[in-house]
């Protein structure tokens, strides 16, 4: 602003405006076209702030996005784990009842006489045949183990032992 001129302490300054953007401004003013500029120079300068000011307000801002991200991130990645866990149960159980459909007869067999029949013989005569019968998690688990449903377990358990 070397060019200006001063005259009551007031400044004379020239300026390169866009013609439609000074028409905005003094429609909705409704004043002049120094009226509406000077009106508008008090209100920027009324409305702005220090360097100091507007990069305080950028970084709480940032921060405030950062823990909402953050948030967000967390409930994505606790969804992804609980579908990556559905999925690898999934596996799991498939890959089990394709090797439980793989055992053959002669294996069931080979099963039954050397791993589960003594336990069961001992489980009877420790707590009886009819809590043996009624201890569902063990029948599950030896029905897993012979590729048997719980109920034809119950049956070979009752023919073995004589009790029909």
């Amino acid at each position: 602003m070397k060019n200006s001129r001063f005259r009551y302490g007031k400044r004379l300054v020239q300026a390169w405006i866009l013609e439609d953007l000074l028409e905005k401004s003094c429609a909705i003013s409704g004043k002049g076209l120094t009226d509406t500029i000077t009106e508008a120079l008090d209100l920027y300068s009324k409305s702005g702030k220090s360097v100091l000011e507007v990069a305080q307000e950028r970084y709480e801002a940032s921060v405030i996005e950062s823990a909402r991200l953050k948030t967000l991130l967390e409930e994505l990645n606790k969804k992804y784990l609980q579908n990556a866990k559905k999925e690898v149960e999934k596996d799991i159980e498939s890959k089990n009842k394709s090797e439980n459909k793989q055992i053959s007869e002669k294996e069931r067999n080979e099963i039954w006489e050397v791993k589960i029949k003594p336990i069961l013989k001992r489980k009877i005569s420790e707590i009886g045949f009819e809590q043996v019968i009624r201890d569902e998690r063990m029948l599950d688990n030896f029905s897993k183990g012979l590729s048997i449903s719980i109920g034809e377990l119950k049956e070979k358990i009752s023919t073995e032992w004589g009790v029909v």
